[in-house]
C-alpha cells in the first residue's frame, strides 16, 4: 500500500470515528428512498431556495399505490404532478433542522389549484408538519383524531416520506391547513362587500397565537380576572389584507361585548350572559383536547375561534383543535411532562411567562352548567373512541404503519435517545421506547382525568387522609348558609373549587386568585341541611373535604 494511501485511510477513520455523533452524520447523507410503504412526496425546487416567506415555485409529484403495496420513487405521480408553492412554516420549530413547510398547489399559471389528497376534500393549501422533536411521529395525528371523535372539525392526516432535489428529507404528516372553506372551517364566505346587516357577522375565523406569520391583530378590553395579562387576537379570515374596517370593527365589537358578558356578574344567566355569545359546548371539547393531552401551549397559543353569521347561529365557537406536538408529556418546562394536574391553570406554574391561559375556560367552569357540559362530553368519550384499549388500538395501528419508514427518518435525523428542546427527561433510547412511553403516559392521565374530571366524584366517603402541598380548610364545620374555606397555599395561585351534595350532584363552583396572606373564600352553598364534599383543584392536587350545613 503507498504511503499516502496510508494516510488517507488513516485520516478518513479519524473523521468517521470522531464520536457517535459524526457517525450519524454520515448515514444522515448516505440515507435514501427508494420505495415505503407509504406516500412519497417529491419537491424539486429547480434550483431555487425555500424560505420561510413568500412561497417558492417548486415543482411537486405525490405518488401512492396503495394500502399493502410498495410506492417507489420512480413511479409515475397518481396523486399529484405539477406546480406547487412552498416554503417553511412554524414558529419555535424553524430553529430545528428538519422544517416543516406549507404548501399550495397551483395550476401552470401560478394560480392556486383545488385537488383531493388521499380522499380529502379538494384544497390547494396544504402542510407537511415535520414532527422533529416529537419523535413518537404520532402526537399531530392523534389529537386530530381525538378531535374528529369529538364531533369536531380537525385537520385530516396523512403520513407521508418527503424527498427535496433528491434528498432524503423524513416521515412528515401532511395535514390539512386551517382555513375557510367547505369540509374544512365551515363558515360563510366573505367579501369586501359585506359590510353591513346579516353578511357583516360572519364568517369570520380568529386566533390567538404567536405572531409569527402574522402581526396583525387587536388586544382584549377585558384584564384577567386572575392574572393582570390581556389577550392578544390576531386575524385569520379575512386575513388582514382582506379585511375591511368595517368587518374589523364589527368583529373587535362582537368580541369585546362577549367578553363583558363573560366577565360580568350575572354571566350564567342563560339569556342575557356568555351563551348569548358563546356556544359553550365548542369550548367544553377544547378543555377536553387540551387537558386530556396536557398540552402546555393549551389555551394561550395556537387557539382558534370562529364566528358563522347571525342568522345561521352566529355564536363564537372554539375551534378548531390545533398544534399538539408538545402535548402528550413532550415538553420539559411549566410542568408539560406531568400526567396530573391541570394545564389550564398553567399561570400558577409560569406566571412569568408571556403568553398566559386566557379567562375564557376560567370563568366558564365557574357554571355549573358549563362543567356538566365538560363531564358529559368526556364520559361520552370515555365510553366510547377515547376508551384506552381504542386510543392503544389506534397507536398500534400507526406502529405498524410506521415501522419500517421511522427507521429510514431516523437514519436521516439521528435524535433517537437525544436532547431536542423540549424533551423531557429520561429520554427514550429506541423509536418503541418512545412510543411505548407515549401509551403509559396516556393510561395514566387517563386515570387521573377519570378520578378528577370536573362536575364528578368517585365517592362521598370515607375522604382518604390528604398529604397535599395546599392546606384546606372549613371554617366553621358545620356551617350556616355561607361555607368559609381558608386555602393556605406554598405560593400564590388559582385554585378552582366544586361543591357537591350526598348524591353526587354538583351544585356550586369558583375559580379564585388565592395568595400566601389571603386565603379565606366565601363559597353560597345552596341546598338543604347536611353533608357535602368540597373539591379543591390546584395544579397539581385535587384535595377533597366533607363539610357539614346545619
Amino acid at each position: 500500500m503507498k504511503r499516502n494511501d496510508l494516510k488517507k485511510i488513516v485520516k478518513m477513520k479519524r473523521w468517521i470515528g470522531v464520536g457517535l455523533g459524526l457517525l450519524c452524520q454520515v448515514s444522515v447523507y448516505a440515507q435514501a428512498l427508494f420505495s415505503s410503504n407509504l406516500p412519497v412526496v417529491i419537491i424539486n425546487t429547480e434550483g431555487r431556495v425555500i424560505i420561510d416567506e413568500p412561497k417558492t415555485t417548486v415543482q411537486m409529484k405525490i405518488i401512492y399505490n396503495g394500502l399493502d403495496k410498495r410506492t417507489n420513487v420512480t413511479d409515475a405521480a397518481n396523486v399529484y404532478d405539477g406546480p406547487a408553492g412552498i416554503e417553511y412554516r412554524g414558529s419555535s420549530s424553524q430553529m430545528f433542522p428538519k422544517k416543516a413547510y406549507g404548501f399550495e398547489l397551483r395550476d401552470d399559471k401560478g394560480n392556486g389549484k383545488e385537488v383531493s389528497l388521499f380522499g380529502m376534500p379538494k384544497e390547494e393549501d396544504w402542510i407537511l408538519f415535520a414532527s422533529y422533536n416529537e419523535k413518537s411521529l404520532m402526537h399531530n395525528e392523534l389529537a386530530m383524531k381525538m378531535a374528529r371523535d369529538l364531533g369536531m372539525y380537525a385537520s385530516r392526516t396523512q403520513h407521508v416520506e418527503v424527498v427535496v432535489n433528491g434528498r432524503y428529507d423524513g416521515v412528515y404528516l401532511l395535514m390539512e391547513k386551517i382555513k375557510r372553506v367547505t369540509g374544512r372551517v365551515n363558515v360563510t364566505k366573505m367579501s369586501d362587500k359585506d359590510n353591513s346587516g346579516d353578511a357583516l357577522t360572519g364568517g369570520y375565523i380568529f386566533k390567538i397565537d404567536k405572531t409569527t406569520g402574522s402581526s396583525a391583530g387587536w388586544t382584549s378590553k377585558v384584564t384577567s380576572p386572575t392574572r393582570n395579562s390581556r389577550i392578544q387576537y390576531l386575524y385569520d379570515y379575512p386575513d388582514i389584507d382582506a379585511i375591511t374596517p368595517q368587518q374589523r370593527n364589527y368583529l373587535i365589537a362582537k368580541v369585546d361585548s362577549a367578553e363583558a358578558a363573560l366577565n360580568s356578574s350575572n354571566f350564567r344567566d342563560p339569556q342575557t350572559g356568555y351563551r348569548r355569545h358563546y356556544d359553550g359546548l365548542s369550548f367544553a371539547r377544547i378543555f377536553l383536547m387540551n387537558e386530556v393531552s396536557r398540552n402546555v401551549d393549551g389555551y394561550r397559543i395556537s387557539t382558534f375561534f370562529n364566528k358563522e353569521r347571525d342568522s345561521k347561529g352566529g355564536r363564537i365557537k372554539a375551534g378548531p383543535a390545533w398544534d399538539y406536538d408538545l402535548a402528550f408529556a413532550n415538553a420539559d418546562y411549566c410542568d408539560g411532562f406531568r400526567y396530573d394536574g391541570w394545564s389550564y391553570l398553567f399561570g400558577n406554574v409560569c406566571p412569568s411567562d408571556g403568553w398566559q391561559v386566557p379567562f375564557h375556560w376560567k370563568r366558564m367552569l365557574e357554571d355549573p352548567a358549563f362543567v356538566s357540559e365538560v363531564y358529559d362530553e368526556y364520559t361520552r368519550m370515555r365510553k366510547g373512541p377515547w376508551k384506552t384499549e381504542n386510543l392503544f388500538a389506534h397507536i398500534d395501528s400507526l406502529t405498524v404503519t410506521l415501522q419500517e419508514s421511522q427507521q429510514r427518518n431516523f437514519q436521516r435525523w439521528p435524535v433517537i435517545g437525544q436532547y431536542v428542546w423540549p424533551n423531557p427527561q429520561p429520554i427514550p433510547i429506541s423509536w418503541r421506547g418512545e412510543v411505548d412511553e407515549l401509551k403509559r403516559w396516556l393510561e395514566l392521565r387517563l386515570q387521573w382525568m377519570d378520578a378528577n374530571i370536573p362536575g364528578a366524584i368517585t365517592a362521598i366517603e370515607p375522604i382518604p387522609n390528604q398529604i397535599t402541598e395546599t392546606l384546606v380548610e372549613v371554617l366553621p364545620n358545620p356551617f350556616m348558609e355561607q361555607a368559609h374555606i381558608v386555602v393556605k397555599v406554598p405560593r400564590p395561585m388559582e385554585v378552582f373549587m366544586e361543591v357537591f351534595d350526598i348524591s353526587g350532584k354538583l351544585i356550586a363552583t369558583k375559580l379564585q386568585l388565592v395568595d400566601t396572606h389571603n386565603g379565606e373564600i366565601t363559597l353560597p352553598v345552596d341546598g338543604p341541611s347536611g353533608s357535602y364534599i368540597l373539591r379543591v383543584h390546584t395544579p397539581t392536587e385535587v384535595i377533597r373535604k366533607k363539610m357539614v350545613k346545619r
